[in-house]
């Protein structure tokens, strides 16, 4: 049987929500609908959920450059974003 779903909230220096995420395999969902119709990004270790249009490229560049969800929090500490475990608190956003 598989372990439970984990999941991170990531606030930038400002303290707001850039993104959501957790240890599921799945992809990259944008702040925004795109504007073309554009591929899936897929991700091998988790699914996220962007906040930040602004901070959209940098989070998706820590992905792809990231082996595995650790990699991947490590990336994010690195870059002085706030890691905390547990779903955003915040009551008008979509939950993964």
């Amino acid at each position: 049987m598989a372990g439970k779903v984990r999941i991170w909230s990531v606030f930038n220096r400002d303290e707001r929500l850039v993104l959501a995420l957790s240890d599921e395999p799945g992809q990259f969902n944008f702040t925004r609908l795109p504007d073309e119709e554009a591929d899936i990004v897929e991700c091998p270790f988790a699914t996220l959920q962007c906040y930040d249009v602004k901070a959209e490229p940098e989070l998706l560049n820590m992905m792809y450059a990231s082996g595995g969800i650790d990699e991947m929090l490590d990336r994010l500490a690195k870059a002085s974003f706030r890691v905390v475990e547990g779903r955003p608190r915040v009551g008008r956003i979509a939950r993964l």
